[in-house]
């Protein structure tokens, strides 16, 4: 049961009425224009003490590398951020990165990805596949997780079936947040919880889906990686609450990586909405503290 905080938090999303505008598919593209138009969210001053922030370019983009004052371990993270592919890098998305880092001493690499309907997936892929590359040959891809959230997670699950089918170096594991792992959006399951989800809507996600993909089948593993094979895949965490309508999708995972035989730990927390770990309540802190833990499990030579 979520706790009065959650309960709390879920309420204030829900009176934004950030889902009715998710149903509102002839005003997102103008919505979209203007959100994009405010770019990524910077760190903020109180971070910037906090934390080690480094900008620097990378295949033509911003890259953010955000890191511990003191104290750093091995551990990096490429951190795969989320906003249905349409939207930039949120403050909500720092509070994940920071709470990762002081669980971890990881250093975070944060890539500020192209964005649809201008951009789609290959312009990602083109963009994050020689990063993955350059980290791995950097840091180790022993050391190396990659994560994220929403889209985010969907977009991490798919990286790492390519690296996979391309041969080269996989990093040590995989977590997924609330992932958005099938654009086409329209398992039953998915179809039944939109109603008691207090963010997400149908209509937003399939446009958003469909301008991700551009010319490529809803149903292509690049996109909707739920599509594809688990097998030779790291060890794989999947965070995912039951008010997320995207909760249908994480267990089609689940059961996928039981019948393939990956290893995948999947976490499922009673009545919580899209991505709460970003969000301030209690499980929020408690599912960080699960993926910190994951990584330092799945490490080798620990």
């Amino acid at each position: 049961m979520p706790s009065f905080r959650a309960w709390l938090v879920m309420a204030l999303v829900r009176a934004t009425r950030m889902k009715d505008k998710a149903r509102d598919t002839a005003r997102l593209p103008e919505r979209v224009r203007m959100i994009q138009a405010r770019g990524p969210a910077s760190p903020g001053a109180a971070r910037e003490r906090r934390l080690r922030i480094e900008r620097q370019g990378f295949g033509g983009y911003e890259l953010i590398t955000a890191a511990p004052r003191e104290g750093d371990s091995r551990h990096h993270i490429l951190y795969l951020h989320g906003g249905a592919y349409v939207f930039d890098l949120l403050d909500v998305h720092w509070r994940v990165i920071e709470g990762l880092i002081h669980r971890t001493g990881a250093t975070v690499s944060i890539p500020i990805y192209p964005l649809a309907p201008a951009r789609c997936w290959s312009d990602v892929f083109a963009l994050v596949r020689p990063l993955h590359a350059a980290l791995a040959e950097r840091h180790g891809a022993e050391n190396l997780t990659v994560m994220g959230d929403s889209a985010g997670g969907g977009m991490t699950l798919a990286l790492a079936q390519e690296i996979r089918d391309a041969g080269e170096a996989l990093p040590a594991r995989l977590v997924l947040l609330s992932p958005w792992l099938d654009v086409v959006t329209d398992d039953p399951g998915v179809v039944a919880a939109e109603a008691r989800d207090p963010m997400l809507a149908i209509p937003a996600a399939r446009m958003a889906g469909r301008w991700y993909a551009r010319d490529l089948s809803l149903r292509d593993p690049r996109v909707s990686p739920i599509y594809g094979s688990l097998r030779g895949l790291p060890p794989i965490a999947v965070f995912t609450g039951t008010r997320d309508m995207l909760n249908a999708d994480s267990r089609r995972l689940r059961d996928k990586a039981a019948e393939e035989g990956a290893d995948l730990i999947f976490r499922e927390y009673d009545g919580l909405c899209h991505v709460w770990m970003a969000l301030p309540m209690p499980e929020a802190r408690q599912a960080l503290d699960e993926a910190a833990a994951f990584m330092e499990a799945a490490a080798p030579g620990d």
